[in-house]
């Protein structure tokens, strides 16, 4: 046989082994041959690239095996090209041939571009060989490639199918009979733990990290039933399946035989076969997801990332579509030596031996819940408590946790938990924990404390839990909290622990951080480690207690918080440490996908989504409602009896003022009466805006639907927008009636001829009412579907199908997922049950997303890979024109540089909005592949398309964001290097123009050209590896600050991280001030009504923490803005200012938004009182609270009688805070109080501090 030469690239290199095996064969055989072979690791670099192209080119046949699409080749392009430049030169090229694997849509592409025998038989022939793999195959695939190159006809076989799936046990030679296996290796009255994995791991032999899994199992007492399969169905390979796997090897005519099913394999099994969407709840048993890093161990050990981009991606949030629980890596992939034969590199999957461990033993817990009689089985249910004071304790974001906690209490009960006692409310629940010791050591003396103490730790236990952490970990703590115990809640030596024992129910509180507790390293410590009592509590709670199971109660505790890897948590990580191997029940609110999946993959929990409070319009109320009454008497004298009209301008003037609106609308008496009309436009445009504006109504407890009235308002809030293919309701009603929604947008404050006299606003309000009015009629009916077309024509005067179409979406589908809200706390059991509970997706409800429902689902989020999508792309370049015209009309020119916020939660919602508008200030867009949607890249869009100068944009990222879009954050960084490296006009190219003079900068003190430019290059900025938040709030609520400088240079320490290309989180002050320093623009987009920026302290965390950074830097502060994308095509442009005026009148002081609060008692009032820390950070920070609105607080909260009566009832420590809050103003000089109001306030200050010590006395 005459020799030839083959080119071979692999993109994951799992095949070498049996092409390295194959090629010996064919040598044996009297072949002669050489092969260049390359994987991807091996081409890193542009040098290998071009090497390997010009062996390619030389060699007789290029083989090119890719593995999610042309990117997987870093040399494709270079050898696609190359190879069509020869051909069209007429010269010879080797025998080329593209093979994508699987569902591999841009691949298919690929090869159908530039393979020349695409869809002959020679391709498909070759595809089949390399489908099929093994040695025996590679060997035939040579032979056939001698054949096809010399025109003989050697004899090989066929492409061979192999065994598809079976059973693998390191013990048993071959692959045994599914009833022989279980005869000799399950013993029925052991958990049985079910594991699959891929077959061509088993085909190539690389099995190291499944025998350790396999080992361990059994080590822990367990039986294992180990399955290799390849899960989607195809006909050339002749496999059946991963139902077939389930059928046959994990169950038993339709019952489970395993009790955990393990899963090492990556991607999503239902997004890439919807068929298989039934499969694992049919099965019914915990999904557990162990993960594989592509990151080698010296990598993951070491780095804070913990797995490698793609991980995040591939074994996290594709698996989480399936309802897969997140764990830990229990093998990383170790490059070997070059294989001798063929030239690669090549690669095997390693266990890490204790992760393993850990993982199984979680497994097991959670196998175990299954076993356990609901009698027998003990929980602990864990209520927040941040900040640490008594107002606050079971925080949970738009929940009322502590009603939540005694429903789900009563249906526990039912099913036979052992309870003593059930609560007569959730505030007697409340009430008895603050009866107790808490986190807040104000009231107690620590006798007290350890008397009102739940449970209590000596020397003998909290001793070698101690010694049994990892020695750096206990140097650490030592080092921040002294020797174990230290001081907090320890009293005469013993450590002492919140909460009560209800039977076989541990209700508790969680412990504090350390953040109040430990001040200073607040400013000097990024990775300060929890107090020795919090990893007690939680050990405690396992080895002490037993907890079979434990709970968290809503958004967000402190766990997931903690320092550590971002994803793939080692024993040295402090979530890891805390939660060991304790199955975690999560209740999370849905429209919060980034804390939750925070909490899902370092907490390693079951989400359980809950609905978020019902919503409803915040309407015009008191001093906004008379002077809405007088502009409509106004109108009314206009065309009935004109004389009026000067008597009524100045009552209007003064009603305005007594509300204090012309403040709002900045306009002055003379300019009022110069144009009384423009006005008049202005004021009911403006009120308009505020009636129309959808607050929550309420706080939502599991299990229980919103009903009648506030069922109604619901249901038309979530359809204002269109969902998926369901038109709008209010633009449906509006069109119906002749009207067009985007006109009446445009004129709110305009009262035209065309609109019967009436404004635009008025006329959105009365479709609105409209809307209500037949979902009124409907739920009268019991939404009965079949009398639609009667309401319409009723309320409208005619019948419409669009109408018609939305409000069937109500009656069929809509109003049937809300009531399905007592999945919530039926999920919940189920995960106390070692049950399956199903996945779904996340997301803000109101914004065309009501789809998502219904709730009681362990959520799941996005793709990374498809960030941002094409319809965020839309929004994101609305919103950049947005924020561009607002600069413009300000300023009167382009901003020199422009600070944004991003967010993990908004990019999930969304699919990317803030993204797309980062690029698109910058002058560049997504580039996506055709098939798949995944972005591929980045195109420069051309300075004549764009029209505008490119802009600097400086993204703040969180470090959720980091964590989980790292490859948004390489791409983010890799735009700012294509704008920096245009040549282009200053004027044209701002970005490029600050790159360059910060780079002459950098090199004048003595950096490197190239050093200087990649300083100069960095843009996305963030808190430091392994850490979250922006070291703001903390400060703020622990009082510990004297000057904005001392919250602006702490912003400063904890943001100026450097993210991008050759750094991981760098430190960069010099940098980042320099970016401050000329950022004269901030953002931050808000796109859902569903929460504001008064809603928690995360806001002013981050944007306020931005904003006074700038002015530390800059002496002044910058423009600040809000972009509101609640409706994705009407997006706005708002000041922080006008923002915290629009949401306190919409909101905060806004009786309708009070009343929904006061029906939750204790938990109502503590979110009331946190709204006021949420205020008092913004003024701190962005300086968005005037006087007038301090008063308006003052009065509607503090200093209301029968609000003061309510709060001292159900929560005196809320009216407490709250008065505290307004005195610091006072105190800072943040607000000039009436000084009658001031002493009003210090006296009931005083009389509550003395209530309170009565009270715990």
């Amino acid at each position: 046989m005459r020799p030839f030469t083959l080119c071979y690239f692999s993109a994951h290199s799992m095949e070498i082994p049996s092409l390295s095996a194959g090629v010996r064969q064919y040598q044996e055989g009297g072949g002669k041959i050489r092969i260049v072979a390359r994987t991807r690791s091996q081409l890193f670099d542009e040098s290998r690239i071009e090497a390997f192209v010009r062996d390619a080119l030389n060699c007789d046949a290029v083989l090119v095996v890719l593995h999610g699409g042309r990117e997987s080749c870093p040399a494709f392009d270079a050898l696609a090209k190359a190879v069509t430049e020869k051909k069209d030169h007429g010269e010879k090229t080797p025998c080329f041939h593209i093979h994508p694997q699987g569902s591999d849509e841009d691949g298919l592409l690929a090869a159908r571009e530039y393979d020349d025998a695409f869809g002959t038989d020679r391709w498909d022939t070759l595809n089949r060989y390399l489908m099929h793999g093994g040695r025996v195959n590679f060997q035939n695939m040579l032979i056939y490639l001698y054949n096809l190159l010399f025109d003989e006809e050697v004899p090989c076989d066929p492409p061979q199918r192999l065994p598809q799936e079976g059973i693998y046990h390191p013990d048993i030679p071959g692959i045994p009979d599914v009833k022989d296996y279980l005869k000799q290796k399950v013993d029925p009255e052991k958990i049985t733990a079910g594991l699959w994995f891929y077959q061509s791991y088993w085909l190539n032999d690389n099995l190291a990290y499944i025998d350790a899994v396999i080992r361990e199992i059994e080590l822990q007492g367990a039986n294992v039933i180990c399955v290799f399969h390849f899960r989607y169905k195809d006909a050339e390979r002749g496999n059946r399946g991963a139902d077939y796997v389930v059928d046959n090897f994990f169950m038993d005519n339709g019952r489970p035989r395993i009790d955990v099913l393990i899963s090492p394999m990556m991607f999503s099994l239902t997004l890439a076969a919807p068929e298989y969407k039934d499969l694992l709840p049919k099965l019914n048993v915990p999904f557990i997801q162990a993960m594989v890093t592509m990151n080698s161990y010296a990598e993951w050990k070491e780095g804070l990332q913990g797995v490698s981009t793609m991980d995040v991606s591939f074994s996290a949030a594709q698996p989480e579509f399936d309802g897969a629980l997140i764990t830990v890596p229990v093998a990383t992939r170790e490059q070997e030596d070059i294989d001798p034969v063929t030239g690669a590199l090549l690669a095997r999957y390693v266990p890490i031996p204790e992760r393993v461990k850990k993982m199984v033993s979680l497994s097991l817990n959670w196998a175990r819940l299954r076993k356990i009689s609901n009698k027998d089985k003990k929980i602990a249910i864990v209520f927040h408590h941040y900040p640490p004071r008594n107002d606050r304790i079971g925080c949970a974001a738009g929940l009322d946790s502590f009603e939540s906690v005694k429903l789900l209490l009563d249906r526990m009960k039912e099913e036979g938990y052992w309870i003593d006692r059930i609560y007569e409310s959730g505030d007697e629940l409340a009430r008895e924990l603050l009866d107790r010791m808490t986190c807040d050591q104000r009231w107690l003396t620590p006798e007290r404390m350890a008397q009102r103490a739940a449970a209590h730790a000596g020397e003998e236990m909290f001793g070698p839990w101690h010694e049994a952490l990892p020695a750096p970990i206990r140097e650490k703590m030592t080092a921040d909290w002294g020797e174990v115990p230290g001081d907090l809640f320890v009293h005469e030596g013993k450590m002492h622990f919140a909460g009560l024992i209800n039977g076989n129910i541990f209700i508790t509180i969680q412990p504090p951080r350390g953040y109040f507790e430990n001040i200073d390293k607040i400013y000097h410590d990024f990775y300060l480690s929890p107090p020795h009592h919090y990893l007690a509590h939680y050990r405690w709670i396992k080895d002490v207690f037993r907890a079979d199971a434990v709970m968290h109660v809503g958004k967000h505790g402190s766990l997931e918080w903690l320092p550590g890897k971002a994803l793939g948590l080692s024993d040295a990580c402090y979530p890891d440490l805390a939660i060991m191997d304790l199955p975690n029940v999560y209740p999370y609110i849905i429209n919060d996908p980034s804390e939750g999946t925070q909490a899902k993959r370092r907490s390693y929990c079951c989400i359980i989504d809950h609905l978020t409070p019902a919503f409803t319009n915040a309407d015009l109320y008191e001093d906004l409602a008379k002077v809405e009454n007088l502009l409509k008497d106004y109108a009314d004298a206009g065309r009935e009896d004109p004389g009026k009209l000067p008597v009524l301008r100045p009552m209007i003037w003064e009603a305005l003022k007594a509300a204090d609106l012309h403040k709002d609308l900045e306009i002055s008496e003379k300019d009022a009466f110069a144009d009384f009309d423009a006005l008049l436009e202005k004021l009911h445009g403006y009120l308009a805006d505020l009636a129309d504006t959808m607050i929550n109504d309420g706080l939502h407890i599991m299990g229980k639907s919103p009903e009648e009235d506030r069922l109604v308002e619901f249901l038309v809030q979530l359809t204002r927008l269109p969902n998926g293919g369901t038109p709008s309701l209010r633009e449906s009603a509006l069109n119906a009636l002749g009207y067009d929604y985007d006109d009446l947008l445009e004129n709110k404050g305009k009262s035209l001829l065309r609109f019967q006299n009436k404004t635009g606003g008025q006329i959105i309000q009365s479709a609105h009412e409209k809307g209500l009015a037949m979902v009124k009629a409907l739920e009268e009916s019991r939404f009965d579907a079949a009398g639609i077309d009667a309401v319409v024509e009723s309320h409208l005067g005619r019948r419409d199908k669009n109408v018609a179409a939305v409000l069937h979406y109500i009656c069929e589908i809509l109003t049937p997922n809300i009531r399905r809200v007592t999945d919530e706390i039926d999920s919940s059991l189920t995960g106390f049950d070692g049950g399956f509970v199903l996945p779904g997706p996340s997301g803000a409800p109101s914004r065309g997303q009501a789809d998502i429902l219904p709730t009681g689902r362990n959520f799941y989020s996005v793709d990374p890979q498809k960030i941002p999508t094409p319809g965020a792309w839309e929004v994101g370049k609305k919103l950049g024109e947005a924020l561009i015209s607002r600069c413009l009309e300000e300023t009167g020119k382009y901003p020199e540089g422009v600070g944004i916020i991003v967010w993990g939660g908004s990019t999930m919602r969304t699919k990317g909005d803030d993204i797309a508008e980062i690029y698109y200030l910058m002058g560049v867009k997504p580039v996506w592949a055709k098939g798949s949607g995944d972005v591929t890249g980045l195109e420069v869009i051309p300075a004549s398309e764009l029209g505008r100068p490119r802009l600097d944009v400086v993204p703040r990222i969180s470090g959720f964001f980091r964590d989980s879009f790292p490859n948004l954050v390489e791409r983010i960084d890799e735009a700012a290097r294509i704008v920096a490296a245009l040549n282009e006009p200053p004027d044209a190219n701002i970005l490029r123009r600050n790159v360059l003079r910060d780079a002459e900068g950098y090199m004048k003190e003595g950096m490197a050209g190239e050093e200087a430019m990649r300083e100069a290059t960095f843009r996305v900025f963030g808190c430091p590896p392994g850490t979250y938040g922006a070291g703001v709030s903390e400060l703020v609520e622990s009082k510990n600050w004297k000057t904005q400088e001392d919250l602006g240079n702490n912003y400063i320490r904890y943001s100026a991280h450097a993210y991008g290309k050759g750094s991981y989180g760098r430190q960069k002050p010099a940098a980042f001030r320099n970016l401050l320093s000329r950022m004269d623009v901030t953002v931050k987009n808000e796109d859902s009504r569903e929460y504001d920026m008064m809603s928690c302290t995360d806001f002013y965390n981050y944007y306020g923490g931005l904003i006074v950074a700038a002015k530390t830097v800059r002496g002044e502060l910058p423009f600040a803005l809000v972009g509101d994308s609640s409706d994705p095509k009407r997006v706005k442009m708002r000041t922080t200012f006008e923002e915290a005026k629009h949401v306190l009148r919409s909101r905060l002081v806004n009786p309708k938004w009070l009343e929904g609060m006061k029906r939750h008692g204790y938990k109502g009032a503590g979110d009331i009182s946190h709204m006021m820390d949420v205020v008092l950070g913004w003024d701190a920070t962005a300086e968005v609270i005037d006087d007038w609105m301090y008063k308006k607080i003052a009065e509607k909260f503090a200093l209301d009688p029968a609000m003061q009566e309510w709060m001292r009832e159900v929560n005196p420590y809320a009216l407490q805070n709250i008065l505290d809050k307004l005195l610091e103003a006072i105190s800072r000089g943040m607000w000039n109080a009436d000084p009658d109001m001031e002493n009003e306030l210090r006296e009931a200050y005083l009389e509550m501090e003395g209530e309170i010590e009565g009270l715990t006395e």
